[in-house]
């Protein structure tokens, strides 16, 4: 991972957040009167948001930065304020936080300047990179060997449009482009030979790998085709909710509660082991800056 790349481009981000201007929201007034948030969770995104079949419910790091975000909204509210969840899909999580189906989006969507107009989104939380997995034993080395290969990626997501880019601008010609709905039928359609090569986020590829009955069976490749930082989403022009969201994340930093969410599910023993970066670790204490802590005495 070309990690000053990444922190150049959290730190653009986080200072384009800093300037925003601050907007009234229907979001908290819907909330407020309702005691409720909706909040869009994936089903299959892990280690950030699934459904563990053990408890059958929602799980993930994502998942429990929506319990933190809770908690401060019932703290805000002066009253309890209940999750009411969604499950969303590649193809329908932006749709269905645009149109006010739910209230926010609390998963692994990668922030891009063409969503940005069709939703608002949090702080950059993390960053993955765009590449596949693959049988232990294929001959995908470089990305040359994508060349008449059948490649599998999900509807709607920023993978599929690498791919399709890429191959627009004729740097490999696979045999095929097979679309799916969800990772989880993406890994599927690996597993059954129909696709040769997987691709989403590396983040999430592991997770599939690791929650395989066989995951010594499959890896990533070794190269990259995009970068994919994480944000999350609400409508535009509710800046209050926006605001609430990247202050919680800034509080879950300031208190290690990130950290601690990171080792839980991340960590050498969660679910998906991911080694934090110093790049990324400078990221997140730089988007700590003081006026969070005023901002909380004022809210």
């Amino acid at each position: 991972m070309k990690k000053s790349f990444i922190f150049a481009f959290c730190f653009i981000f986080a200072m384009t957040l800093f300037g925003s201007v601050a907007l009234a929201d229907e979001t908290m007034d819907r909330i407020n009167k309702t005691g409720k948030i909706r909040v869009g969770l994936r089903e299959g995104s892990i280690p950030f948001a699934f459904i563990d079949p053990k408890v059958g419910k929602h799980v993930g790091f994502s998942v429990d930065m929506t319990y933190l975000l809770v908690d401060k909204l019932s703290e805000h509210f002066g009253k309890k304020i209940e999750i009411v969840p969604f499950t969303v899909t590649p193809k329908t999580r932006i749709p269905m936080v645009a149109n006010a189906t739910v209230d926010v989006e609390m998963g692994s969507t990668t922030y891009t300047q063409k969503r940005e107009e069709v939703v608002d989104f949090s702080y950059i939380f993390f960053v993955s990179e765009t590449t596949f997995l693959i049988p232990k034993d294929s001959d995908i080395k470089t990305i040359d060997d994508l060349n008449g290969k059948r490649l599998g990626a999900a509807r709607g997501t920023t993978n599929l449009k690498a791919i399709e880019d890429q191959v627009a601008a004729g740097k490999y010609k696979p045999k095929d482009i097979v679309v799916v709905e969800t990772h989880p039928q993406g890994f599927l359609a690996l597993k059954s030979g129909k696709v040769d090569a997987y691709s989403t986020d590396r983040s999430l590829l592991e997770g599939l790998r690791m929650k395989a009955p066989h995951p010594e069976n499959w890896k990533t490749a070794d190269f990259a085709i995009a970068y994919e930082p994480y944000g999350y989403m609400c409508r535009e022009g509710n800046s209050d909710i926006r605001d609430f969201i990247n202050n919680t994340i800034v509080w879950s930093i300031k208190t290690g509660k990130f950290f601690e969410m990171y080792d839980k599910w991340m960590g050498p023993k969660g679910v998906v082991p991911i080694p934090m970066s110093k790049a990324y670790e400078d990221y997140l204490q730089l988007i700590c800056y003081p006026q969070a802590e005023d901002w909380w005495k004022k809210h």
